[in-house]
């Protein structure tokens, strides 16, 4: 399978779309059945497999300082052959500063995917990162959405507020809660970002700094 995790298309009311990505074209898709809601964070999107880490090139493992934090607290727990776990890691600032946060909480899981290329459900993930003590991305809304006006209606409330993690909310990814295959994935997950959010190409690796750590806890 290409590990690669695949490119997100865009909630038909986004605030803002990206240059060139393509919007989801049947947002009936999350009305009537388990969906969950969860935040999306800004910050590099980041594949934890065979104790290894990887971000840009998923065929060599990543050797970013960037990677400094989630390489020393959580790599190293995924070494199952057959497991790609993904995630934001916002240890390098990207466009949004969050709050400070402690060095074990810098990545945040948001899929997972077996050794066949098929996305778990999130329940699964779940249950993975908390047995591995692995943070998982906020949790928004867990249920079923009753219509499409329904859906714009907590979208728009959800991107007024601000980031669990403190901070501006950068957006909203939706998806199916049941596990799919890889084929499915276009139908079965889209986000929806804040509006003027940064969608320079320009690299941040060139100038960049770590986000704020928060002290350990006495």
């Amino acid at each position: 399978m290409n590990p690669r995790y695949p490119r997100t298309r865009y909630w038909s009311h986004s605030p803002t779309v990206g240059s060139g990505d393509l919007v989801h074209a049947d947002p009936e898709r999350f009305v009537g059945q388990p969906v969950v809601a969860t935040e999306k964070l800004d910050g590099g999107n980041t594949l934890l497999h065979r104790g290894k880490v990887y971000a840009r090139s998923v065929y060599s493992p990543s050797e970013g300082k960037w990677m400094a934090m989630v390489k020393k607290h959580h790599a190293w727990k995924v070494r199952e052959p057959d497991v790609y776990l993904y995630g934001e890691d916002i240890y390098g600032v990207h466009s949004i500063e969050y709050d400070p946060v402690g060095e074990g909480e810098t990545f945040y899981a948001f899929a997972l995917r077996d050794g066949e290329g098929a996305f778990a459900s999130f329940g699964d993930l779940e249950a993975y990162a908390a047995s591995k003590n692995i943070p998982v991305v906020p949790v928004l809304y867990h249920g079923r959405f009753a219509s499409i006006g329904e859906i714009r209606a907590f979208m728009e409330t959800a991107h007024r507020e601000p980031s669990a993690l403190g901070g501006a909310r950068e957006g909203i990814v939706l998806r199916l809660a049941r596990g799919f295959p890889a084929s499915e994935f276009a139908s079965n997950v889209c986000k929806s970002v804040r509006e003027g959010h940064v969608q320079s190409e320009e690299h941040w690796t060139r100038d960049w700094r770590p986000c704020r750590i928060a002290a350990p806890r006495s």
